[in-house]
């Protein structure tokens, strides 16, 4: 018996026929096998009586796309020391979504920040905040800070993505636009460009390159897949189909561009009302994007739409509970 989390790595004389007669590969957990490895964890801690493990599960679950069963054994771990730190006799939801944001972006850290970088950051956040609001292929906001982050985020912001199976090009495209919203919202509203947009654009890179070189989505480049030699690392076409793909490139990330650019010019109203929240407040949880941005005008499906009923579930739970200005800590990040 063996295991590996680099398979491409372990020598063909291994992985023939004959040797090992089954291989198993254990891939990241969707949400109900987030749920199931939390409720493992969770046997281990002293939970409040206020909700039964099954409903922490849940709001793990939900929470945490992309969590590995590792991640989520260390979610519950720094929640139950969150709670030992605060001298409680058990766990609470609030320590679980703290701890969920500590593991997502580091320790909250004190701000350094003059007013001109607040702002700054509030309008990046904002700008990206908007744009994912009202693209279908944006992936749902629950949770927004301008409050830096020791892993080096000046702000961060807390997405619940679908991890469906497979992705259309149109939500390839909403996405690219998504990440353009921090850059953008600078532009149009500062007349000026920061770094803070470096992270953002790396991945605008990797997304436009996939949709032509690996998904054969582009119209002028065809249904092909491009890849460099394994043994050389140099590309396996011609210099005039990498000028052909950089073109590509530029266009669908500028076609995204001019979409961004259009939302964040007719929500300004909105992207300088949701800043000045922010800047207000520095967090800003669902309730309250909510009432700056209003219900997001699509079905919610996938973790959203698992978020939303476990908060029903837990507001009809304590009806007599007075609003939360700020809510419960609840990720995007602005480098």
């Amino acid at each position: 018996m063996g295991a590996t989390n680099r398979k491409d790595f372990l020598d063909p004389a291994l992985t023939r026929p004959g040797r090992f007669d089954r291989q198993i590969e254990v891939t990241l957990p969707d949400v109900s096998g987030r749920k199931a490895i939390s409720l493992v964890h969770l046997a281990k801690i002293k939970l409040d009586p206020e909700k039964t493990p099954e409903d922490y599960a849940k709001r793990i679950a939900a929470l945490t796309p992309g969590f590995s069963g590792a991640d989520l054994a260390n979610l519950v771990n720094e929640a139950a020391i969150l709670a030992a730190r605060k001298g409680k006799n058990a766990v609470t939801t609030t320590d679980f979504e703290e701890a969920a944001e500590r593991v997502l972006a580091g320790l909250a850290m004190k701000s350094g920040m003059s007013q001109e970088e607040r702002r700054r950051v509030a309008l990046h956040e904002s700008g990206h905040a908007v744009v994912s609001w009202f693209l279908p292929g944006g992936s749902p906001l629950v949770k927004v800070t301008i409050i830096p982050r020791a892993k080096g985020s000046l702000g961060f912001a807390q997405y619940l993505p679908d991890e469906a199976a497979l992705q259309t090009k149109e939500e390839l495209l909403d996405r690219i636009a998504c990440l353009l919203g921090g850059r953008i919202s600078e532009e149009l509203f500062l007349k000026n460009i920061s770094t803070g947009a470096a992270d953002d654009l790396k991945k605008v890179s990797e997304i436009a390159r996939a949709i032509v070189m690996r998904l054969g989505m582009s119209d002028k480049v065809g249904n092909v897949a491009f890849a460099n030699n394994e043994q050389t690392g140099l590309p396996t076409y011609s210099k005039q189909t990498g000028a052909e793909i950089d073109e590509e490139v530029k266009r669908i990330v500028d076609q995204a561009r001019e979409k961004c650019t259009q939302i964040l010019s007719e929500k300004s109203e909105l992207v300088h009302k949701l800043s000045d929240e922010l800047l207000a407040k520095e967090t800003l949880d669902l309730q309250a994007l909510v009432d700056v941005l209003g219900e997001r005008p699509f079905q919610p499906k996938g973790n959203y739409k698992a978020y939303l009923e476990i908060r029903s579930k837990l507001q009809e739970d304590q009806p007599s509970s007075p609003p939360n200005p700020t809510g419960p800590p609840e990720a995007h990040h602005n480098p």
